[in-house]
């Protein structure tokens, strides 16, 4: 086993926090924190669908990502994954390209990508309320993702995913 822990970004109408998968194992959350200022915010817990390896280079800064489309659709929400430094980041599918072969994201790329990075697309698994309130999950298996994980709230003004952690087992 193989712990892990991740702090979300601070968001304003929402926040979230992704986990890397790691070879051969499976992703399970035994803690979450959250807050928001939404009175009808929700907790989503999302693991991967499908996926993707990046074919060539893609630099920080920019959209597109040459990788195989198939399965992503335009709004999907994906997790971007650099394999050399173990980053991650969340992102939303602008279009596809079959022909070409592409990905296009909404916003920029917060890193660059290289061959054998890889596309997550990810799908909603479960939910939980929260409110306008903080929430706390501590449990054995909040969730559990074979790879990887991704939590989100929403809010209104202030929403941020403080801290999910547990192990690779």
């Amino acid at each position: 086993m193989r712990p892990f822990s991740a702090i979300g970004d601070d968001g304003t109408t929402l926040s979230s926090a992704a986990v890397p998968p790691w070879p051969r194992s499976m992703t399970r959350l035994q803690f979450v924190s959250a807050t928001s200022d939404k009175a009808g915010s929700i907790l989503k817990f999302l693991r991967h669908a499908a996926e993707a390896d990046v074919t060539a280079a893609s630099a920080a800064g920019q959209k597109v990502v040459s990788a195989d489309p198939a399965g992503f659709a335009a709004d999907d929400v994906v997790i971007l994954w650099k394999l050399s430094t173990n980053q991650t980041a969340r992102a939303v599918v602008a279009s596809v390209d079959a022909e070409a072969g592409t990905i296009t994201m909404v916003a920029n790329l917060p890193f660059a990508l290289a061959p054998g990075d890889k596309v997550f697309l990810m799908a909603e698994a479960g939910r939980v309320p929260v409110g306008a309130a903080t929430k706390e999950i501590n449990s054995p298996t909040v969730f559990a993702a074979d790879g990887p994980a991704l939590v989100e709230i929403d809010g209104t003004a202030a929403c941020k995913v403080q801290l999910v952690s547990g192990e690779y087992v």
